[in-house]
């Protein structure tokens, strides 16, 4: 490219050079393309571009430029979900299963359950027990707090990071 068309493809925008060619490349490739987001840095210039929530821009280079600018396109994008939208694993008060093993939610068949729905905790109370290997572990309560919903049955099986219970 001749130095008159370089001219011709850089514009300015609030002290930043940007090559027009570049983003424009970028784009078309990024929609022939189900890529997510693309990255592409030269001689101190770096333009990405997302596709989570509309376009995005960035431009930065060294020491002389500002810091890295975003501009996104104001295309329909989604909307923040209201908080009733939440879903049971992402609450702040959710209480994960730390081990693969059976749950219990009283101490012995027949006794009275450590919580139910609706029910109070103290932070330190022990909320249920998860068996494994032989070997019984307390789940105790990280936070005082009303007990919303119990998702586990006494003595069936739980993996890992299943939700057992939401603290409020």
């Amino acid at each position: 490219m001749s130095t008159q068309e370089t001219k011709n493809t850089h514009k300015k925008n609030e002290g930043i050079m940007v090559d027009a060619a570049a983003v424009k490349q970028l784009a078309d490739l990024f929609k022939e393309t189900d890529l997510s987001e693309i990255e592409y840095e030269t001689e101190g210039c770096r333009i990405r571009v997302a596709r989570n929530t509309g376009m995005q821009v960035a431009y930065s280079a060294p020491n002389f430029m500002p810091p890295v600018q975003q501009m996104q396109a104001p295309v329909d994008a989604p909307k923040a979900a209201p908080k009733e939208d939440i879903s049971p694993e992402k609450h702040p008060g959710a209480i994960k299963s730390p081990m693969v093993g059976t749950v219990y939610l009283s101490s012995q068949p027949g006794a009275a359950p450590f919580v139910t729905a609706g029910g109070t905790v103290k932070e330190g109370d022990t909320i249920m027990i998860v068996e494994a290997m032989k070997v019984m572990n307390p789940i105790r309560a990280p936070r005082s707090g009303k007990v919303k919903e119990i998702f586990v049955q006494d003595a069936t099986p739980v993996e890992f990071d299943d939700l057992l219970l939401i603290i409020e």
